[in-house]
């Protein structure tokens, strides 16, 4: 597991043995000094609703630490919002970078569907804070507010792997992406790619590019560790379809420019964590966060399908994908076209 996956496992807690308690007010209580550290303190406003009929968002704010997403190498706290800025010009931004935007329609759309979609207005009104949390669990306010005059404000211990918040900053990174601002997506793996496998299986058919050490006689201008491609029919080597070439750093280059034209690296490193068991196994189970299937689908194993990348960086940062889920592997489908195509006329 790379240094972010193990670290993505170091802080999972189940907050379900943090949080507990009783029903309070919809503005967040004065501070009780009588509250000792690990002791809770819940509130609930009776007058405010459960339900928000209106669909329109006009106001955002809501800050988390994740554990499953971050800037940069490892920066996991984020605090967004959508509100008018000095001049009255309802403004995106997110504080911790400093970041900015004029907000428009499609970004307050996103975000009430994540709001609606998690249900998150069954919390409203709720101040539910346990004392003396580390950092990564302490309480942040929500709010939004809708055309209609309605809002939903709660203050909660924070889940750093809470469904709703991902999405919310999926929705910010990916919008302020589209904007040219990058700076809320994850830093990229900047050394050279050093190693790469790649093993397609579709029906009885295998196609396998893996770097190889061959025989004196297979040499190519005198080496014998290769880059090489081999065909299999039901397992078994097609003797004159195997075909080799030098290893060049031009080689892996080529490779390297395809896979970054992708997400693969940033989903990859993102779903790692497995919601249905609360472990880090999505991995193991084949998900790999490409697809739109999740392990909530429980989606069976293709039959003769399968798809093995492996591919391992200067830096010591290496990507394991193992599946044979049909979602998985639909999802990579132009970037195994893209790679079959780069690399097949190298063999002749």
């Amino acid at each position: 597991m790379n240094q972010k996956g193990k670290r993505a496992m170091a802080v999972l807690i189940d907050l379900s043995l943090l949080m507990g308690g009783l029903p309070a007010c919809r503005n967040t209580p004065p501070a009780d000094p009588a509250v000792i550290s690990g002791g809770t303190t819940t509130h609930q406003d009776p007058d405010a609703p459960k339900v928000i009929e209106s669909k329109e968002l006009t106001e955002f704010s809501a800050s988390m630490f994740l554990d499953t997403r971050w800037r940069g190498d490892e920066e996991r706290s984020f605090a967004f919002a959508v509100g008018p800025d000095e001049q009255g010009v309802l403004t995106a931004s997110e504080s911790h970078t400093g970041i900015s935007h004029p907000a428009d329609g499609a970004l307050l759309d996103s975000l009430a569907e994540v709001i609606a979609k998690n249900d998150l207005a069954a919390q409203n009104g709720l101040y539910d804070v346990t004392a003396g949390l580390p950092y990564e669990f302490e309480p942040f306010p929500f709010r939004a507010v809708y055309a209609s005059g309605e809002e939903l404000t709660f203050t909660v211990n924070n889940n750093p792997t809470a469904a709703w918040a991902e999405e919310v900053y999926d929705v910010f990174a990916g919008w302020f992406s589209a904007h040219g601002i990058d700076a809320l997506e994850p830093s990229r793996d900047s050394t050279p790619l050093t190693r790469f496998i790649m093993q397609v299986t579709e029906g009885t058919r295998t196609v396998w590019y893996t770097d190889i050490t061959v025989s004196e006689e297979e040499a190519v201008d005198g080496e014998t560790y290769l880059f090489g491609r081999l065909i299999l029919n039901n397992g078994n080597v097609i003797r004159n379809e195997g075909r080799y070439c030098r290893i060049t750093e031009e080689l892996y280059e080529g490779i390297r420019s395809l896979i970054d034209a992708t997400d693969l690296e940033k989903n990859y490193n993102f779903s790692f964590y497995n919601r249905q068991t609360g472990s880090m196994d999505n991995h193991d189970l084949g998900y790999y966060g490409m697809g739109p299937l999740t392990t909530a689908d429980n989606e069976p194993d293709a039959e003769g399908l399968a798809l093995t990348l492996y591919m391992e960086f200067e830096s010591g940062f290496s990507m394991n994908i193992e599946t044979k889920k049909a979602s998985e592997i639909e999802g990579m489908r132009s970037l195994i076209d893209a790679l079959e195509a780069y690399l097949d006329p190298l063999f002749g």
